[in-house]
């Protein structure tokens, strides 16, 4: 490797470090937002080990929740850093010493709190905000601490049994275990509620934004048809040669994905061909060089 590329792989590990460094402060803030606008005021738990934070803060009023969100993850952080990726122990870390700060000021400040009877309105929000700053961690590839890192470990020791499925029961767990502290059903029905819109969040927010498909073309003219998805619609393919099963003749697929709004021009395309089929699913996202080029002709 010579110099320049040792330089422009070292500058951009240095852009990504700070680019996840913005992302966990934005994710940590979010979470103190949500924890003590709409979390805290409204009697009910959210998800993950925070659940416990919420409970004894409850319990405990006069102690900020920020040091019992530090309490409770330190000995699953010494541990996690004995175990597992430092990459993900350290920003999961930064996280949780960032969030518990921000806990800490928002109450030391009086920050505003949703106080309105609308328990459901301040389950749904801190849903949304909760799922935001878990989706970012995760697009970091890190976490949010608690609970995950416990899942993690579990997983570790347990490879066959599904993480989310890990992080799911315990969650509904403690769930449950909140109605022993605030003597209220309620409490139960809004932290489910906000602990589903949190996973829709997430997802949401995981997802690539980019539309794409991929499509199959099941065709005796390969090149024809290459030429038309390079030329027309600015793509390049992958071409393999089979075999009919039934015919026993010869038979291309080839392979591309595109934008979403070119599958009308691909059918169009497709129509002028006879022995052609295609068939196309919408892709959960795309990484890496896909864009439609500017050359006249694709290399």
């Amino acid at each position: 490797m010579d110099n320049n590329n040792a330089i422009d792989i070292n500058k951009r590990d240095k852009i990504r470090f700070i680019k996840y460094v913005i992302a966990t402060v934005i994710a940590a803030f979010v979470s103190a937002c949500a924890l003590h606008v709409f979390v805290y005021p409204a009697d009910f738990v959210p998800l993950g080990l925070e659940a416990v934070v919420t409970m004894l803060y409850s319990i405990f009023p006069s102690i900020n929740a920020g040091y019992f969100n530090l309490l409770l993850n330190l000995p699953l952080i010494i541990f996690a850093i004995i175990r597992l990726n430092k990459k993900y122990v350290f920003f999961s870390v930064f996280f949780t010493l960032l969030s518990s700060l921000f806990l800490i000021l928002l109450d030391e400040i009086s920050f505003p709190q949703y106080l309105e009877d609308e328990r459901l309105l301040a389950a749904i929000f801190a849903g949304i905000m909760l799922g935001i700053r878990t989706g970012l961690m995760l697009r970091i590839g890190s976490s949010t601490g608690g609970v995950d890192i416990i899942a993690v470990m579990f997983q570790k020791k347990f490879p066959q049994v599904n993480i989310e499925r890990i992080i799911t029961v315990i969650c509904l767990m403690l769930i449950g275990i909140s109605y022993f502290v605030y003597d209220d059903f309620n409490c139960i029905l809004l932290g489910i509620i906000q602990m589903f819109i949190s996973e829709k969040a997430t997802t949401f927010i995981l997802k690539d934004t980019r539309k794409a498909v991929k499509v199959e073309i099941i065709t005796k003219h390969p090149e024809r048809v290459r030429e038309d998805i390079v030329i027309n619609l600015r793509h390049s393919a992958t071409i393999t040669k089979g075999q009919g099963l039934y015919s026993g003749e010869d038979y291309y697929t080839v392979v591309s994905v595109l934008n979403l709004y070119q599958m009308a021009d691909l059918i169009n395309i497709i129509k002028g061909y006879k022995d052609t089929f295609v068939f196309y699913t919408e892709v959960q996202g795309v990484f890496g060089n896909f864009r439609r080029y500017k050359d006249e002709i694709v290399k």
